[in-house]
């Protein structure tokens, strides 16, 4: 039985000096928190008033509590956490009975020989860790080289530097008759046709128990008292990702001592295969072909259309289940099948995997390296590999694992890290050994993937539109497209009238409007608006404005990864989410769940089968030939009929002029057809500032709303968007 337990936090400059006074503590929680709530700290989130939180990082915190074991119904005690921030001790009684680094790790104490009196529990946390090995910037992402805490906590492109510490998951005082800690653990093997299932029972414990196991149905399909056993299924039904067929998943129970254990099994199989033309690229003398990065599903070649997940909130600790839902429910509702955990961030808490499991929304995981090298010490590894272990045995059982990866963009100068890295091998060595079954890749992006570009202009002064459709990658595993945020989002950062005319400042840039990346104006892109569109007239407008452009360069980028399918096999955006309120960021949910139009066009993007539309760029005058080519773009496992598409181009609010009726034929499943290239010479329509190219097919229908300019010659006027 769980009991909770209240408990008080204090700060000293030392371990040894407990502090003079306490204060309430919420546990789960950031100590960061409790201190601002008891001391009337202005919220972390506006303005700069994140700064004020800075010298938490260099305190020793101590987090005291009693439990009274007197009325105890069982023979054994144990205080448990899932989880503290990030290195500490535990003391029992004023003695030192636990100490550890890292945040991953499962806590067990033993408390059963004080049974019969009131136990007092003390965690010291020690203050942020802070590398100083390597090519150190201090106050810099560079200081989390020796750690796995997250690496975006230090500061970032959309984090401000803000370091959590605390425990910062369930943490209880557990009352038992079993004679251990019970780890049941239920595992399966598929055979090469995925027509049976060999599930096995195993759990640690030499005591009276009970299984059950159920289908998805909620059919109780085999029973047994057995310590360890195992049956084979006939036929399970399969788990799978969104769009592809029911994320299936079977239940089981355990009855052991009088307490119950409940888990869910997703049968599935995965692997990553070369991807279709990379064994043939001409390349002399041969070195390597680009790694396999197609990933085959149930023996299916599923293109991946997902997106880059962070923590949604800066102190991770106040995450729980339906804070989860509300964002994962909205990644399956616009038809995405994956999410990348990006390996800046946190490793989740166990709800989100449950809900990807539910939801069929696969989950690369990459471990807690990003952006850094990290420098193989020997203390380093020991600590690398102990929260690995964690990190594997509590993500791997999950049907929504499909991906490791050792973690963000180590393969590049700002890096510095290789294949030889002992960090990386260790990460490799590990999962080969505990998930053999699960691919590993080191790092992303791989030869021949790509991340970027972050912005709708390139520095060259090309479109993305017109760079994506020259492009040529085995995988999109991240690129973003920037906008500001909704209004109801900026209105958490500063007053209104700070925001308009948005000008670089301290708060502006705090919240990465601006020099957010390594432009003047990211990500806020005012010259890039003002290019298109002129001055804006309102803080509205500019929102507006800034916002359809996100959404064009999100749509037509996912639409292109996909018209190059099977050399291309992902689209996976930056990113999905943030953690805070930015004025501006890549991300297609701005804090804390407001959904930008941009959302809406990915979802448009990433149904199964579409009729898509690539043109050369966004912006046409009048006068000049639009051209664009006819796609059907089809995913899944199911074929469909071929169907006629209407093809028409509609001028601001004329009337749509018929191009051409399309016929395109039958097509077997995960199979894209390239049509015909259109082109159509842009009648004179004086004010008009919108143009739209409509394919009209049933449900496969699209329609793209690009920019259009003929202003009247007797009275030209400065373009207003109005779309």
């Amino acid at each position: 039985m769980k009991k909770e337990l209240n408990w008080s936090l204090g700060y000293s400059d030392n371990s040894t000096d407990f502090p003079a006074e306490y204060f309430p503590a919420t546990v789960p929680g950031a100590v960061q928190l409790d201190y601002a709530k008891e001391y009337n700290l202005p919220n972390h989130n506006a303005e700069l008033n994140f700064k004020e939180y800075a010298w938490m990082e260099d305190k020793y915190w101590f987090y005291t509590t009693e439990y009274d074991s007197n009325n105890l119904k069982g023979n054994k005690l144990y205080f448990i956490s899932e989880g503290i921030d990030y290195k500490f001790d535990i003391l029992i009684n004023g003695e030192c009975r636990y100490s550890y680094e890292g945040m991953y790790h499962k806590v067990e104490v033993d408390l059963s020989d004080l049974i019969g009196s009131i136990i007092k529990i003390d965690v010291i946390i020690y203050p942020v860790p802070k590398s100083k090995i390597g090519n150190i910037v201090p106050n810099a992402r560079d200081e989390a080289n020796q750690t796995t805490k997250p690496g975006v906590s230090y500061g970032w492109d959309f984090h401000p530097r803000l370091v959590p510490l605390g425990i910062w998951n369930d943490t209880y005082i557990l009352e038992s008759n079993l004679c251990e800690i019970a780890e049941p653990k239920v595992t399966y093997s598929l055979n090469s046709e995925r027509s049976k299932a060999l599930v096995d029972f195993s759990v640690n414990i030499s005591e009276s128990v009970s299984w059950s196991f159920y289908a998805p149905n909620g059919d109780l399909i085999f029973s047994s008292n057995k310590f360890n056993d195992k049956f084979e299924l006939d036929n399970p039904l399969l788990w799978w990702c969104n769009g592809y067929g029911e994320p299936n998943l079977y239940k089981w129970e355990l009855n052991v001592g009088g307490e119950k254990f409940i888990g869910k099994v997703g049968f599935k199989t995965v692997s990553l295969e070369m991807n279709e033309g990379t064994w043939n690229v001409p390349e002399f003398p041969k070195t390597r072909s680009c790694p396999p990065i197609t990933l085959c599903l149930n023996g299916v070649n599923v293109f991946v259309k997902g997106s880059n997940w962070v923590a949604p909130e800066i102190f991770y600790a106040t995450i729980n289940e339906n804070r989860y839902r509300e964002q994962l429910t909205l990644v399956r509702d616009a038809n995405l099948n994956f999410v990348r955990c990006w390996g800046g961030a946190i490793v989740n808490k166990e709800a989100f995997y449950d809900i990807c499991d539910e939801l069929g929304i696969m989950v690369w995981q990459e471990f807690p390296l990003g952006c850094n090298d990290y420098i193989s010490t020997p203390e380093y590894l020991s600590l690398l590999k102990n929260e690995a272990l964690d990190i594997i045995k509590r993500v791997s059982k999950h049907a929504c694992h499909v991906i490791w990866c050792g973690g963000n963009e180590l393969f590049n100068s700002w890096s510095g890290m290789t294949e030889q890295s002992l960090a990386l091998r260790t990460l490799n060595s590990l999962t080969l050994d505990k998930t053999p079954n699960i691919p590993f890749i080191p790092t992303s992006p791989l030869m021949g993937m790509a991340h970027g570009s972050y912005l709708f202009i390139y520095f060259e002064g090309n479109e993305a539109i017109e760079v994506m459709q020259n492009s040529k990658n085995t995988a999109y595993t991240e690129f973003g497209m920037p906008s500001i945020s909704n209004i109801e989002c900026l209105k958490q950062v500063t007053a209104k009238e700070n925001l308009f005319p948005l000008i670089n400042n301290d708060v502006t840039r705090a919240h990465h409007a601006f020099k957010a990346w390594c432009q003047e104006e990211n990500w806020s892109s005012v010259e890039t608006i003002a290019h298109y569109f002129g001055e804006s007239e309102s803080l509205e407008q500019l929102v507006e404005r800034g916002q359809y452009l996100q959404g064009v360069g999100y749509r037509f980028i996912f639409e292109e990864a996909r018209r190059q399918k099977p050399y291309c096999s992902m689209a996976v955006n930056w990113c999905f989410n943030e953690p805070w309120p930015c004025i501006a960021n890549n991300s297609l949910v701005c804090y804390p769940n407001y959904i930008k139009p941009a959302y809406y066009e990915v979802a448009k993007a990433c149904r199964n089968v579409l009729a898509s539309a690539r043109y050369r760029k966004l912006q046409h005058k009048a006068g000049e030939m639009l051209e664009f080519d006819l796609w059907i773009l089809n995913d899944g496992v199911k074929p469909i009929d071929g169907e006629t598409v209407n093809v028409s181009v509609q001028i601001g609010d004329e009337q749509p002029v018929h191009i051409i009726d399309w016929q395109f034929p039958n097509l077997s499943a995960n199979t894209n057809f390239e049509g015909p290239t259109l082109r159509y010479k842009l009648p004179e329509v004086y004010g008009a500032e919108t143009l739209k190219i409509i394919l009209s097919c049933g449900e496969y229908s699209s329609e793209y709303t690009l920019l259009y300019n003929c202003p009247s010659p007797e009275k030209p006027k400065e373009k207003i968007l109005n779309i």
